[in-house]
């Protein structure tokens, strides 16, 4: 049986990686046959569409470039932050990503210690990407 900590450890890496859409290309041969492949059709392919598949959900990749907010302040404004709390987060994110790298645990730190120590670290990256551009 794992021990509690291990199952933690794991779970906590598994939240940790991002979701990821893949791209797939759709298209229709001359002998009406329907294809969906991860590598271009042939070239010439006047039905070729590239999609995007994201957690199950597939879209064409104009739709799907529409739909992806753009980070930084003009999203944080976007969301009701004023531009001095814009400002004032943008500065905080910046001294606790530099907090945080000053601290980072050792190899002989533990597992949760570490795993604690890198959402921490995302999370600053995250709001400096948001905050500041």
């Amino acid at each position: 049986m794992m021990k509690p900590s291990s199952i933690v450890l794991i779970l906590a890496c598994l939240s940790a990686v991002p979701a990821v859409a893949q791209q797939v290309y759709s298209w229709t041969d001359t002998n009406g046959t329907k294809h969906f492949s991860d590598t271009p059709p042939p070239p010439n392919t006047a039905s070729a569409k590239k999609l995007i598949v994201h957690s199950g959900v597939t879209s064409t990749a104009v739709e799907a470039e529409a739909e992806q907010p753009k980070a930084g302040p003009s999203m944080a404004a976007a969301a009701g932050y004023s531009e001095d709390d814009i400002k004032r987060n943008c500065a905080a994110a910046r001294r606790n990503l530099e907090i945080y790298n000053a601290s980072a645990p050792g190899d002989d730190a533990l597992p949760e210690t570490q795993v604690q120590y890198q959402m921490n670290l995302n999370k600053a990256k995250e709001q400096i990407k948001l905050f500041c551009g």
